[in-house]
């Protein structure tokens, strides 16, 4: 039986163990192939001999040379928030590639002026003052109340992985999520399967956001997670995983 290929595309600033439920969970059945990695500069990747300046087209490349070395001829592409932006650019250069798309807490605009400078303003604060207190506020930011408030171990979980980053790939990565393009022109030229999910308590990519990517891509489905923020795969995993198991049953 031909397995199906599913790659997880982490949020920054994340590791590939952020999808631990979700690998645990699809490897269990023989019809998938579930895969994960750390994205360039996060985790085990470690620095790249040519470090910077990255772009978002460089962690689709990265994404494609992965599936070329692992013989991966197409493969569902589900990513979170930096990895749904990753998902994104690789689909509207390869979308022959992608068999289907899940897209969790992320949009397809570019930052704002405002955003961009708030990302320069953490760039300054995490080469002043490290990564510590970085890792601390970002954690308490992309969880829910309900989170913060019942599973601590979550919080202590993703904390711990943003701790693993190094205050370059930090400063790098929010670089090319500040100069990402604007894949809006994008959505209604995707042809595959698309399910769009959102934690109901995102601050970071609020429902409405995903409401606007879901409606830009024809006949995609579109999931609100309960009592979760920007990371329902973590918060709430095992909904998420049955929304995606039963979007790639449908397929």
């Amino acid at each position: 039986m031909k397995k199906t290929n599913i790659v997880f595309l982490h949020g920054f600033p994340f590791t590939h163990a952020a999808w631990a439920p979700q690998i645990q969970f699809f490897k269990k059945n023989e019809k998938w192939n579930a895969f994960a990695y750390d994205l360039r500069g996060h985790g085990a990747a470690g620095v790249l001999p040519k470090p910077g300046p990255w772009m978002i087209a460089d962690f689709a490349e990265d994404l494609k040379k992965i599936m070329d070395h692992m013989k991966m001829g197409k493969a569902v592409l589900c990513g979170v928030s930096m990895g749904g932006y990753i998902a994104l650019h690789f689909a509207s250069q390869n979308i022959d590639r992608v068999e289907a798309l899940i897209l969790s807490d992320t949009q397809a605009g570019a930052d704002s002026n405002e955003a961009k400078d708030k990302r320069h303003a953490t760039m300054l604060k995490v080469r002043a003052a490290g990564i510590p207190e970085f890792a601390q506020d970002f954690a308490k930011n992309v969880l829910s109340e309900s989170t913060l408030a019942h599973k601590p171990e979550v919080f202590q979980s993703i904390h711990k992985m943003i701790l693993t980053n190094t205050v370059d790939n930090i400063t790098m990565t929010l670089g090319a999520l500040a100069s990402r393009k604007d894949s809006s022109d994008f959505l209604p030229k995707i042809n595959c399967p698309t399910l769009v999910i959102v934690g109901e308590h995102d601050k970071v990519t609020p429902v409405e956001v995903n409401e606007k990517l879901a409606a830009g891509i024809k006949g995609s489905v579109f999931k609100k997670v309960p009592n979760a923020g920007h990371l329902p795969n973590i918060e709430q995993p095992d909904i998420f995983n049955k929304i995606c198991e039963e979007f790639l049953l449908s397929l």
